[in-house]
């Protein structure tokens, strides 16, 4: 399988533009931002967060309601996302809506006016998303680990803040974050759809090429991590126990973290034969369900497992959860097994790639990242590489019993 032929050229304002041309009736674009809540003011947690909900909220010539409307008027739609460490905005419509999807974009990103009116709505509606996760602990008890583990660090907040710094924040904080952050050498503009090279030449010129106002570079400063390793036990008013187990992992930059993504899914991936959903689930039933994940940012990583039960099996259920843990790392996984993993895993890559906004956003994040973009058959090699003595080393540092945090919300005992 070939690599996939993109252009990547960049405008004489210094923003990066990128084109993934494919054979489609829809054609997707956005802008992909590194900057995320790690970057929030350290007085206002949830601040990246806020300035995404709030960017569609009116700009020097449009209000919110012609913003909403604009896309869907042809059938298309908006969306955003914000991480730890970036922020994504984009669009997808018919293949011919492409100059109505750059015209909104680029006005968005560059002439967002975040009126106070809006303001006092949305931030109503964010403190809603709050209280939303507070009100499922299956989605809590992340952030909560995620607060315990990287606590005094940038990355020690969640995405959306607390309800106190959302209703702090005020449209010069927002525009003063963008100022700073929303920057040409920290931003990508990209496409995918059925266009030319040079006509998506010409609407960047038209739509994008605004100067940018001339400040120094703000730099991330290094992410220093020691975590502290912690297990905790909390009382939750809930009929059900939750228990998340996780530890250290790699950054994007890092080779490895393709293997823990192979020992991720092995253990606790989205597929039912999964090491952890044999065993907790089908064979003992203490779990309606478990999950694992594997989050890799440009400079750190972690890996997590969850599994939610009745309190009375949630102790069982730990146990067996860390002796099929500790098997990783008391020998190698036999190559049979592994070649069974590596065909089941590029297989998932394989379903992914033909879903176009899943391969459309993973264009952009590795050309934010990396500054190529390799697809699927770049993945498929990587995947292949690893070996059974590969895997075990990176499963004996991930899975080391004293890198290992713990948080269990114990529920109502009957």
């Amino acid at each position: 399988m070939e690599a996939p032929k993109y252009s990547l050229f960049t405008l004489q304002n210094g923003l990066r533009v990128a084109l993934l041309p494919v054979k489609s009736r829809v054609v997707y674009c956005g802008f992909a931002v590194l900057s995320g809540s790690r970057d929030d003011d350290p007085d206002h947690p949830g601040l990246a967060h806020l300035v995404e909900h709030m960017l569609f909220k009116g700009t020097q010539k449009r209000r919110a309601l012609h913003i909403n409307k604009r896309m869907e008027l042809v059938g298309g739609d908006l969306n955003a996302y914000t991480t730890k460490d970036e922020t994504f905005f984009y669009a997808g419509a018919p293949r011919g809506e492409l100059v109505r999807a750059m015209d909104l974009l680029g006005d968005l990103l560059r002439h967002a006016t975040f009126p106070e009116k809006e303001l006092l709505k949305e931030r109503t509606v964010v403190t809603d998303e709050i209280n939303l996760y507070k009100d499922t602990p299956s989605d809590q008890i992340f952030d909560d680990w995620e607060d315990l583990y990287f606590r005094g660090t940038p990355l020690g907040h969640p995405i959306l803040g607390t309800p106190e710094s959302v209703m702090s924040i005020t449209p010069e904080d927002m525009k003063r974050y963008v100022r700073n952050r929303y920057r040409p050498e920290r931003m990508l503009f990209f496409c995918m759809g059925q266009v030319g090279e040079s006509r998506f030449a010409e609407l960047c010129g038209k739509y994008l090429s605004e100067p940018f106002e001339e400040r120094t570079p703000i730099e991330r400063p290094p992410l220093v991590l020691s975590p502290e390793t912690f297990r905790l036990e909390r009382e939750s008013d809930t009929y059900q126990a939750h228990t998340l187990l996780g530890g250290r992992a790699f950054g994007l930059k890092d080779a490895r973290h393709v293997e823990t993504g192979i020992l991720l899914n092995i253990l606790a991936g989205q597929s039912t034969n999964s090491r952890l959903n044999l065993l907790l689930r089908e064979k003992h039933g203490w779990v309606y369900g478990v999950e694992s994940s594997s989050v890799s940012i440009s400079d750190a990583g972690w890996w997590q497992i969850y599994f939610g039960s009745d309190p009375a099996n949630a102790r069982r259920a730990l146990e067996a959860t860390r002796s099929e843990i500790a098997r990783f790392c008391a020998k190698p996984l036999p190559e049979n097994v592994l070649r069974a993993w590596k065909k089941q895993i590029k297989g998932q890559f394989a379903m992914s790639s033909e879903t176009p906004e899943s391969l459309f956003l993973a264009f952009g994040r590795q050309l934010l990242h990396y500054g190529d973009y390799e697809g699927v058959s770049g993945a498929v090699a990587r995947i292949d590489a690893v070996t059974s003595e590969s895997l075990y080393e990176t499963a004996r540092i991930l899975f080391a019993p004293e890198g290992i945090s713990r948080l269990v919300l114990t529920g109502k005992k009957d």
